[in-house]
């Protein structure tokens, strides 16, 4: 009988490492794509998932000591990895999800005193499920962050963070009768089970067209010359009904007359929920630049010509100090002219004292 669990249990731990070689790969392939930070941290998830897995098949003490560590790691950064999807999404987690988070510390001493009065084995308490605990609580951290993302991605992400969710949840009785002989094929089978789930729905989630947009190369040319472009309102809608059908990069305040070609930000205070997918907060100038070097470093690699436009200028300025601003803009300029794209900048001479327009063209020269 044990011979069989104990058969049962080795066939299990190899589907899961071969599962977490190949979500490692696969992700870290997308994070050479698209350079998205959040894959990287999950791809590395995998990579310690599968050391931790790899440590309870051996014998030895030291690499089992170590393998105390590589659980918790795990967790760390499958939370970490959806710290960076929610900044690369602009999205701001709602008060309930931190509050959520906040009783966490309360919960895990609870659940540290529990499992000591049910086992009455103080080193199990220690070690074994402690690092249970620690997984459990960030692993849960990590899923309830990803929820925040299910109006942008649907079914990719839900099926996602519910199985990461179960996933932290099981280490409750893992840790309380992960200590007897017969729970070891149930838990083992059950945390199998969760953690292919798990590498399913990240691997469908970071294939996602979302996650991954696949630009087709334009081929058609565009009437305009690498560099800066200074254009008024009325020289905006000509432009903009020139550029409607290429993926132009747009920073604006109206996204009721945005070409559906486009990928654009609203720049708000307001962190809408659900209703806008991309929003960003104007004193935000460090995203704006990492998201326009992105997609100005994608077209170049593609030989295209990369558009960004920012017709919101007078409203950064409400924001933003004239100083930050021009080191913002030179900034964006030189990746512009690096990568042999165009920078839109919308503005009224009349909104802007004659010294600082003058300034702004002389800059963007």
């Amino acid at each position: 009988m044990l011979d069989g669990i104990h058969a049962l249990v080795l066939t299990e731990a190899a589907m899961v490492l071969i599962a977490d070689l190949m979500a490692a790969g696969w992700i870290f392939r997308i994070y050479l794509r698209n350079r998205r930070r959040s894959a990287l941290a999950f791809s590395l998830a995998w990579i310690f998932d599968f050391l931790a897995i790899l440590s309870t098949t051996l014998t030895n003490p030291t690499i089992q000591m170590i393998g105390i560590l590589l659980l918790p790691a795990f967790s760390a950064l499958l939370f970490y990895g959806a710290v960076r999807f929610l900044e690369e999404e602009s999205i701001t987690v709602r008060y309930r999800t931190l509050a959520v988070l906040a009783v966490m510390p309360v919960a895990f001493m609870v659940y540290m005193v529990g499992v000591y009065l049910y086992t009455g084995d103080a080193v199990w308490t220690i070690t074994s499920a402690a690092t249970l605990g620690i997984t459990g609580v960030f692993v849960i951290a990590g899923g309830l962050l990803l929820r925040e993302t299910e109006e942008i991605y649907k079914s990719a992400v839900k099926y996602l963070y519910i199985s990461i969710i179960l996933f932290g949840l099981h280490l409750i009785p893992a840790a309380l009768f992960g200590i007897e002989e017969w729970y070891k094929a149930v838990g083992f089978t059950l945390s199998t089970i969760l953690i292919v789930s798990m590498v399913v729905a990240m691997v469908k989630l970071t294939s996602s067209e979302s996650f991954t947009p696949r630009r087709e190369r334009v081929t058609a040319p565009v009437d305009l010359k690498p560099g800066v472009v200074i254009v008024n309102g009325k020289e905006y809608q000509k432009l903009k009904e020139k550029l409607k059908d290429r993926p132009v990069l747009a920073f604006v305040r109206d996204v009721t007359q945005v070409p559906d070609g486009w990928q654009y930000y609203f720049v708000t205070t307001i962190p809408f929920q659900g209703r806008f997918k991309n929003t960003i907060n104007p004193t935000n100038l460090a995203r704006m630049t990492e998201l326009s070097y992105k997609y100005l470093e994608e077209f170049a690699r593609m030989g295209d010509h990369g558009i960004i436009v920012i017709d919101c200028l007078e409203y950064l300025t409400v924001y933003n100090s004239w100083e930050s601003l021009m080191k913002f803009l030179s900034k964006l300029r030189d990746f512009v002219i690096i990568n042999r794209g165009t920078l839109i900048l919308v503005i009224e001479k009349e909104s802007l004292e004659s010294r600082l327009y003058a300034q702004l063209r002389k800059l963007m020269e």
